[in-house]
């Protein structure tokens, strides 16, 4: 199937070239704008559809970008080139085959481990990915290989550094992460319909780890979850190494000061001191049978409300928001942006802050990461943002 790559490739840059210029027409200051290139995760199984389910993004100072997706272990390192009228960006290695055994040939879907890759983070030339931890959407059973962090260390030549990859992939321990605090250990391992655990989001600073949560989620009262863990979690041998964690419980507010309902963690990013949150719909699709309803209820049977299935989406789609959090001062996020236009009804996965802002700087440049696009390509750079002090 791989002949027809080069074609394939062009079709796609033909068709988000007038994407963006159609954009371009009617684009407004504060409005993202396309990013150009070649189709992504190329060489990658075609039926795991990686290029189509971006889902983070992390860059270095010199706009050098590692994306992951959503499907088998996809991991790839872009140059991006944002300051051009048009910004575009190259394709550069996949990083699947340095996994070793969770991945042994990227050409085939089943020799990689389905990890779920649904975030990506950095400290300095560290980066870190998580797997969404999250039960299948589709059937609502449990998924092994989705109990996954990992971390590497990247050379500034973009290689992998020999011998730096840990990875964390015990389920037992992964799940003392969350297992310790009530508003979350009901929720582990349960079908996301009704609030299963399901990590979106992903920072890290000094030795923390910020894990970001689509679900569970206060729905009514506006609230998402960050769970706090030192990161000696990705070496710990037993139950006993893995240290306590810190559960920060956020209220997400509409401007006139009421909690925005069915609110979930889609992205995290560092600033400084401070985190970048991406916000939008907690809920995901209904099941599509009669048979997986009931299943899913069976399972759901431990939840709170579990047998109404109350975390399925509906209705007009949540627009991506964007806020800045302390998580010294704690207090409630503050909005800073939403998303407009074209990118309105888009599903915002991921974002990465470019170049090297001071840590005074009154605005900042965002790489967006758009997952399963319907009218604009995967990535998009949103400049200019304003940062409150």
């Amino acid at each position: 199937m791989f002949h027809n790559a080069g074609q394939t490739s062009l079709t796609r840059l033909l068709a988000a070239l007038l994407a963006a210029v159609l954009f371009a027409s009617h684009c407004s200051a504060g409005e993202p704008v396309p990013v150009i290139g070649d189709a992504l995760f190329l060489g990658y199984d075609p039926d795991a559809a990686a290029g189509k389910n971006i889902s983070g993004a992390t860059c270095f100072d010199d706009y050098q970008c590692i994306l992951v997706a959503d499907e088998m272990l996809a991991i790839q390192k872009i140059s991006l080139f944002a300051a051009d009228a048009m910004p575009t960006y190259q394709t550069g290695p996949t990083y699947g085959l340095f996994f070793s055994d969770y991945c042994t040939n990227i050409s085939k879907k089943k020799a990689c481990d389905e990890v779920d890759l649904e975030a990506i983070a950095r400290n300095g030339r560290r980066v870190f990915v998580t797997g969404s931890m999250g039960n299948r959407r589709k059937s609502g059973k449990r998924a092994k290989d989705r109990w996954f962090l990992a971390q590497f260390v990247l050379n500034e030549n973009g290689k992998p550094r020999q011998g730096s990859l840990q990875v964390q992939s015990r389920r037992s321990l992964l799940k003392e992460l969350f297992r310790k605090h009530p508003s979350l250990q009901p929720y582990l391992e349960k079908p996301l319909q009704c609030g299963g655990l399901n990590i979106e989001g992903l920072a890290t600073a000094g030795d923390q780890i910020f894990f970001g949560l689509r679900s569970p989620s206060g729905r009514d009262e506006g609230q998402a979850y960050v769970v706090q863990s030192p990161d000696g979690i990705l070496t710990a041998a037993t139950k006993q190494k893995v240290e306590p964690t810190r559960l920060h419980v956020l209220t997400f507010k509409a401007s006139d000061g009421t909690p925005l309902p069915s609110v979930g963690i889609r992205s995290l990013e560092t600033l400084g001191n401070r985190l970048l949150i991406v916000t939008a719909d907690s809920g995901v699709s209904k099941p599509n049978s009669r048979k997986r309803r009931d299943d899913m209820i069976v399972r759901c049977a431990s939840v709170p409300n579990g047998a109404n299935l109350p975390n399925i989406a509906g209705g007009e789609p949540m627009v991506p928001r964007l806020w800045i959090w302390d998580p010294l001062k704690g207090g409630d996020p503050v909005e800073i942006a939403h998303l407009e236009g074209l990118y309105s009804d888009e599903k915002l996965e991921g974002i990465a802050v470019l170049g090297n802002p001071p840590p005074d700087a009154e605005t900042v440049d965002l790489l967006l990461v758009i997952d399963g696009q319907k009218d604009v390509p995967p990535l998009a750079l949103l400049r200019g943002v304003p940062v409150p002090p």
